[in-house]
């Protein structure tokens, strides 16, 4: 090893990192020692800017993230730093340098046809099933966060109306499809009262009449998962993502998903367009009069 990195490493050692910490450091600073050695015969303290940009080129052209990536600079970053300290360069090469941005993956979503799919699973002669037919019909018509679900109370839905009062960091009111209404209706009627305590004002509430918590929907969803087969993970958010990308599908524009959602952002609500893209440009070949 480099003399000046087993320096740098003892020094990282005396400011009582994790040894994980120490070591992603020293394989990273190693790793740029070998490229410029093989690729410049240069050794470390000689080290230029451009020769450590096209060191980040050769990382992004074998696939690495823009996490490793990141990582990468901040070490060689801070090893340069150390060095300047130690008078052994003038000035660090890596300084200016700054990290990637971080590419947004394609919110993962559950096809048109699965969410049809998974909606018959539940047997809605059951209060199990009636209960979980309303859950599944409500994450997925309405776009909402699983800690907004299990904290709707019975108040908060007007059925009559089709909306439900939904509270949270953005309190909305959201518009209820006819399947959900249909769904909470049944599980209302018929089967919730039979489990539940007279106390009890929350609209979802499990087997012993308490309640439902984030765990029991969570229970509820790899239930039906592992019914179905998916090879996706039946999740809260996957059923949020699926709603956003669905109604874009089919003509939402961005601002309402962004309410609806009660997104933070309007880039928020874009990040979602990702997974419309094509669908959008086979809607645009078959309806714009000049392509």
């Amino acid at each position: 090893m480099d003399k000046n990195i087993e320096t740098y490493k003892s020094y990282l050692n005396s400011k009582k990192l994790s040894s994980n910490t120490v070591s992603s450091y020293i394989y990273d600073i190693n790793s740029f020692r070998e490229y410029l050695d093989k690729d410049y015969g240069l050794e470390l303290t000689k080290t230029r800017k451009a020769q450590i940009l096209t060191y980040l080129v050769n990382l992004q052209k074998q696939g690495k993230s823009s996490s490793t990536i990141s990582r990468t600079i901040s070490a060689l970053k801070n090893f340069f730093e150390f060095l300047k300290k130690e008078k052994l360069i003038e000035d660090n090469p890596a300084i200016s340098i700054h990290s990637p941005k971080q590419i947004k993956k394609t919110p993962a979503i559950l096809s048109e046809d699965e969410i049809n799919l998974l909606m018959k699973q539940p047997d809605t002669n059951s209060f199990k099933g009636s209960r979980d037919s309303a859950i599944l019909e409500l994450l997925y018509s309405s776009g909402i966060k699983v800690t907004e679900l299990i904290n709707i109370k019975i108040i908060d839905a007007n059925l009559n109306s089709g909306i439900i009062n939904i509270e949270g960091s953005k309190e909305r009111i959201v518009p209820l499809s006819n399947y959900a209404k249909d769904a909470i209706c049944n599980y209302l009627n018929n089967f919730r009262n039979i489990k539940c305590k007279e106390d009890n004002e929350f609209l979802f509430v499990n087997i012993s009449g308490e309640p439902i918590s984030r765990q029991g929907i969570w229970k509820i969803l790899k239930f039906y998962e592992e019914k179905m087969n998916l090879k996706k993970e039946l999740s809260p958010q996957i059923l949020r993502n699926s709603f956003a990308v669905h109604l874009l599908s089919h003509g939402a524009d961005l601002g309402t998903v962004q309410e609806l959602m009660g997104l933070s952002s309007f880039a928020a609500a874009q990040n979602y367009l990702n997974s419309v893209e094509f669908k959008s440009l086979e809607v645009f070949k078959k309806t714009f009069p000049r392509v």
